[in-house]
């Protein structure tokens, strides 16, 4: 079993991408590694009420889910964040119920909003933290592991990349977009 490292949710911030305009920010407890995992409106502001302590008027889907599962006497033990794979990280719910455990595949923005709710532990391997962590230069910009970020993403950097004569990012950006169009073939 890969070694497990607490995961705090820090922040979901608001990003320049029109398709996927957040971002959940996961720090390790007691250290400063990062990840950044891109999260839809929806499941940020379903995050965001809960960090917030905000009411709403009506439940959100996470919130239908905790009230059911509390309904049929399931506990949400802990959520594991397992991998990433074309800027989509995966996640496993450990579920409990008359002390039998079941392991439930989710989206991780889902699974984060549900540990929130149920105030369990987030978990992530170190491995998969060491390669996918962002990266602080001091002066606020950060880099992105390119495995963490959606094609769309990926395109939009290449643009960039060209307009501002970055050849050596551009190539290897084009060969990570082939790669991955390959792969969905």
């Amino acid at each position: 079993m890969a070694e497990k490292v607490l995961m705090k949710v820090l922040d979901v911030t608001q990003g320049v991408s029109g398709k996927h305009p957040f971002f959940l920010m996961l720090c390790e407890a007691g250290g400063s590694r990062k990840l950044s995992v891109m999260v839809g409106p929806f499941e940020a502001q379903s995050i965001l009420v809960m960090m917030r302590g905000v009411s709403v008027p009506r439940p959100l889907m996470p919130d239908v889910y905790l009230n059911t599962m509390q309904l049929f006497g399931i506990a949400l033990r802990e959520v594991y964040i397992y991998k990433v794979l074309d800027g989509v990280y995966y996640s496993m719910l450990e579920l409990e119920q008359e002390g039998q455990i079941h392991h439930v595949d989710a989206r991780t923005s889902d699974a984060v909003a549900l540990a929130l709710r149920f105030d369990a532990p987030i978990y992530t391997s170190e491995e998969l933290l060491s390669r996918e962590h962002i990266f602080e230069d001091g002066h606020g910009a950060i880099s992105i592991p390119v495995s963490s970020v959606d094609i769309d993403v990926l395109r939009e950097a290449l643009t960039r990349a060209i307009k501002e004569e970055k050849y050596e990012l551009a190539a290897q950006l084009r060969d990570e977009i082939s790669r991955r169009e390959k792969h969905s073939s």
